[in-house]
């Protein structure tokens, strides 16, 4: 007698990467089943900042090639899923400024400006341009050798973002589960206080809740929770303006005319949602960077914990374990930037294809490359 599947589909976690894999399993055809111990973007990817934004362009790898077409394909993929959901998602192709401090740093920005040409094939631009072309955005001063301005980067509203996809999954037909708690994974089924659900394929895109999971299988530690604290300023009004990295600081100007500031990344810490001093010496850093943030009001804080992987990419495919699991976690930093086009890959995958896909980013990489 042939097994029964509940759906083709079924994924642990309604966080970017699970939304994403979903979204690519439903254009391909597939049912899927959304579980979801909380609510919809409830741990890191309901998260404030949301810059989408590129390595620089040099020692060229795989890895980057990855990251650039996601990133190059962004603006389709959220403008289908918003069309999708009528609702928005903040995504905005906005660009980005870094601070340049030193003569050294011109000196290698200057030869990125080269290397962009060639390595984004003419699809974006890396600059270097005097500071004063951003005449109270970014202070003069703390740009005392110019600034580069990127135009690849872009910025998301996370929480926003995760509502759009999850509502242009449930007018798919995708079932979304809040309030599921998955406790077991057996061959092509997850048992939880609710019941059980079969599915040809079951996806674990749960964040740092993948790691105790994997340690189990693996007898070794698979990754770490980063804390993250950031704020929403607001009375900028500044929304067309590019972001701003420096001084590891995001600067990022929202559709709304806020203004996210951020992160911090804490290895240690006793309270994972907690607000402190640190955030405090966040702020004061844009506040340096950018004149007009000096008036702006903080309008809510916010902090969690990001899936930081062990090597630390992203953790994508097959793991030997349960029959029909993947994995589909980490992207520490990224994961907005890679989610579409990860949420492909793992679909791809579930479909039988041979995908291309940097060999760091294989969970199998993860699991046996101690």
């Amino acid at each position: 007698m042939a097994n029964r599947f509940d759906s083709d589909v079924v994924v642990i976690g309604a966080g970017i990467f699970g939304l994403s894999v979903a979204w690519a399993c439903i254009k391909r055809g597939m049912s899927v089943t959304i579980v979801e111990k909380a609510t919809i973007g409830a741990g890191a990817s309901g998260g404030v900042m949301g810059a989408l934004s590129p390595n620089v362009p040099e020692n060229w790898s795989p890895k980057k090639q990855f990251q650039l077409d996601a990133l190059l394909t962004a603006q389709d993929h959220w403008s289908e899923v918003d069309a999708t959901s009528g609702l928005p998602s903040g995504y905005g192709r906005l660009g980005r400024i870094i601070p340049i401090t030193n003569a050294r740093g011109l000196e290698h920005a200057q030869i990125r400006t080269e290397d962009a040409k060639s390595l984004w094939d003419d699809e974006a631009f890396w600059h270097v341009e005097p500071a004063t072309k951003f005449n109270g955005w970014i202070s003069p001063e703390a740009a005392p050798f110019g600034v580069i301005h990127e135009n690849l980067s872009a910025r998301i509203n996370p929480r926003l973002a995760c509502l759009s996809l999850a509502k242009a999954l449930r007018s798919k037909g995708c079932e979304i589960l809040e309030g599921w708690e998955m406790t077991a994974i057996n061959d092509n089924q997850i048992t939880g206080p609710n019941g059980t659900i079969h599915a040809k394929a079951i996806v674990m895109a749960a964040g740092v809740a993948c790691f105790p999971y994997l340690e189990t299988l693996w007898a070794r530690n698979a990754g770490m929770g980063v804390k993250g604290q950031s704020a929403v300023l607001g009375g900028v009004n500044a929304a067309d303006v590019p972001m701003i990295f420096g001084d590891h600081t995001y600067i990022i100007p929202h559709e709304n005319g806020d203004i996210a500031v951020g992160s911090t990344s804490e290895n240690t810490y006793d309270d994972p949602y907690s607000i402190d001093e640190q955030l405090d010496i966040v702020i004061e850093r844009a506040l340096t960077i950018s004149p007009a943030l000096r008036h702006a009001k903080i309008k809510h804080t916010w902090a969690n914990v990001r899936p930081r992987a062990r090597k630390p990419d992203p953790m994508l495919g097959p793991i030997d374990g349960p029959a029909g699991l993947y994995m589909a976690t980490g992207g520490f930093k990224i994961g907005f930037g890679i989610a579409h086009k990860s949420g492909e890959t793992i679909a791809a995958m579930i479909d039988g294809e041979t995908v291309l896909l940097p060999k760091q980013f294989h969970a199998s990489f993860a699991e046996t490359n101690k």
